[in-house]
């Protein structure tokens, strides 16, 4: 499993978490996935412009 697996199941367990909850708790909840969701863009990009000999 890779870190944007990784993110990408913590987005989607926040996500789910966030469907529990109302008011001000579902805002944090969601808050949470958009914060997962602009990690996993910035791994992206990163890997994007990562040189191709140094993955392992």
């Amino acid at each position: 499993m890779d870190v944007c697996d990784i993110l990408e199941s913590a987005a989607a367990t926040a996500y789910e978490s966030a469907n529990q909850l109302d008011g001000s708790k579902r805002k944090l909840a969601l808050g949470v996935v958009r914060l997962i969701e602009l990690a996993r863009k910035r791994v992206d990009d990163t890997l994007q412009v990562w040189p191709t000999s140094s993955h392992v």
